[in-house]
């Protein structure tokens, strides 16, 4: 790929306009992709290397060789050596060896397609769906938690559900606990702490002063405070979580560290199985307190000072060493938030259950993974959307995307890690905007959205490792495909085995208006009325004033598409349409929304 190459030359938006791409915003997202771009138009574009990076190919594919009579081997992923058929490579992650020329190259097999479960594969199931924060329970925090997941798992498997569908449970900016968006995530490879159970941890029950903290008047108010708010007190939930984490990381070192036991050596494991990624997620972390506690408007590490905004630094060394108590105790927070999701998860399976994760699009700017992998993102872009019905300017999310050229010389090793990491407790992946596996909107940073361009990525070799994380960790693939989709998209997932996002308010003939009947749906889609950005079902129900003549008419095809479906009988239909008429909310509605 040659970054001359990556930015589209124009774009044709939601209403068929073609959008040129304009010199000067070529200029800057090329110059922030550290290409340096021609003054002159007719010049010829700045090229990558072309020495290949890695080689991916479907299971049943022979890698193309420079010449057919190149001599070579493979190493597999295990290490055996292979020195069969290059068509009958297993899936995996292997080295190519060319022996003549001495090259050594990345070399991927991939299937085909994304894995489905059987319950998908043989019929179709439907998901409760909640966002994991506002669930409430007599036990909680004032938030919701991995415990309450589980439970949760119990009452939908109840309920006839066959999977339970979730927010991004990413981490986030634990000391800006205001910043709370769970699509704007300060890492996407790692977990939210404010869901770990803080009663569950094994060190509560060990340690009498944090039972006697919690056990105090005070602390009980703030609980209760927290339970009773309509809103999540963010920053109240933080303080209170955060003041006895500290009291169970002492008592974890105290009890269990200090004696290398069977405790502590799991904790080890995990440490060790994260490896530098976890390792810089706590450092920045570690960081982020530090700063934050010194100046309360530092929001994340480009507001550090220059010496502490790259991970490999001496000064940020010499900080790791001086606070290494700081840095393991986030270490322990990741620790047990990856072992109550484990055990929510298991709580799932065992009722029939799967949980169904959400993978956001990108991550912060100014956040742990960006700090971390500085040289896998194009730091001065903005990721977002051209303009569309529902937001006529355009969106910038200020999300930072991946370098394309980045990946494709990594190996992809970035885009691995960020599949596995999501995929290890799912049973089926929301893959949040997934046009970026072709192109994504970018936008110079600190620009309107109108000054955007969509920029290519390789979606072949991406497509192929998605399916092969999908297959290897047992994880269906649902698409969200919804906004400005490319030409062929749709069909291109699709024979990948993955699923499409259909939402019920925009599936309509479009002769007549009315609703699409379920067999008009795509046999391989996830269907809901909304998304977290829409509105509930009884807000679309009612409407608002400039929408009510439209509304007014909707809600009627929305009766006449439940009688066709056969969802309501004959004098629920006309009661139904009755209320529709004059604005009322109907049982069905009312029942959906809550």
């Amino acid at each position: 790929m040659e970054a001359g190459d990556l930015i589209e030359p124009y774009y044709y938006d939601y209403w068929g306009n073609r959008i040129e791409t304009s010199t000067s915003t070529r200029a800057a997202l090329l110059a922030a992709i550290g290409a340096r771009s021609s003054s002159h138009p007719e010049e010829p574009a700045p090229r990558a290397s072309r020495r290949t990076s890695v080689v991916i190919v479907r299971q049943g594919e022979r890698p193309a060789l420079k010449e057919p009579s190149d001599r070579w081997s493979v190493t597999l992923e295990d290490g055996c050596e292979f020195n069969d058929d290059l068509a009958e490579l297993p899936l995996g992650y292997h080295i190519l060896h060319l022996l003549d020329g001495g090259d050594s190259t990345p070399l991927i097999v991939c299937p085909s397609r994304c894995y489905l479960p059987p319950e998908m594969r043989d019929g179709r199931i439907w998901a409760l769906s909640t966002q994991l924060y506002a669930l409430r329970s007599e036990r909680n925090w004032g938030i919701g938690d991995f415990t309450d997941l589980g439970n949760f798992a119990k009452v939908a498997s109840d309920a006839g559900a066959g999977a339970v569908a979730l927010n991004p449970l990413h981490s986030l900016h634990l000391h800006n606990p205001r910043s709370a968006s769970p699509y704007s995530p300060s890492s996407r490879l790692f977990l939210n702490a404010l869901y770990i159970d803080v009663e569950r941890v094994p060190e509560f029950q060990a340690s009498a002063q944090a039972r006697a903290l919690m056990d105090s008047d005070a602390f009980r108010r703030r609980l209760a405070t927290a339970r009773s708010a309509e809103l999540v007190d963010y920053a109240g939930v933080a303080d209170a979580k955060l003041s006895i984490f500290k009291e169970l990381h002492r008592v974890f070192v105290d009890r269990h560290l200090r004696r290398d036991d069977a405790r502590a050596r799991a904790y080890e494991r995990f440490v060790k199985a994260g490896g530098s990624a976890i390792e810089r997620l706590a450092i920045y972390d570690a960081l982020a307190e530090h700063f934050r506690s010194r100046d309360p408007t530092s929001y994340g590490w480009r507001q550090w000072p220059p010496e502490y905004q790259s991970p490999a630094s001496p000064t940020v060394a010499r900080y790791v060493r001086e606070h290494r108590g700081n840095v393991d105790f986030f270490l322990y927070l990741q620790w047990m938030a990856d072992e109550q999701l484990d055990a929510a998860a298991m709580d799932a399976r065992h009722a029939n259950v799967l949980l169904y994760l959400d993978l956001a699009v990108g991550a912060d700017v100014n956040g742990a993974d960006v700090w971390a992998q500085q040289e896998s993102f194009v730091i001065d872009a903005s990721l977002g959307a051209p303009a569309d019905p529902l937001n006529a300017e355009g969106q910038s999310w200020g999300l930072t995307p991946f370098s394309p050229l980045a990946l494709q010389r990594g190996a992809y090793r970035p885009f691995i890690d960020l599949l596995r990491s999501n995929m290890r407790h799912a049973g089926i992946l929301r893959v949040d905007h997934v046009m970026a596996l072709r192109r994504a909107f970018w936008i110079p940073r600190g620009a309107p959205a109108c000054r955007g361009a969509y920029v290519r990525y390789p979606l072949d070799e991406m497509l192929g490792i998605l399916a092969l994380e999908s297959v290897r960790n047992q994880c269906a693939v649902v698409g969200e495909d919804l906004g400005t989709v490319p030409e062929g998209f749709r069909e291109r997932m699709e024979s990948a085995g993955a699923l499409s996002t259909r939402l019920f308010y925009f599936q309509r003939n479009w002769h007549d208006g009315s609703f699409l009947a379920p067999a008009q749906y795509p046999r391989l889609a996830a269907v809901s009325v909304g998304t977290h950005d829409l509105p509930t079902l009884a807000g679309w129900w009612t409407g608002d004033r400039s929408d009510f003549e439209d509304r007014a008419g909707d809600r009627l095809r929305f009766i006449e598409a439940l009688d066709r479906a056969g969802a309501i009988d004959a004098r629920r239909a006309e009661r139904f349409r009755q209320d529709a008429a004059r604005g009322g909310t109907p049982a069905v509605v009312a029942n959906c929304a809550t």
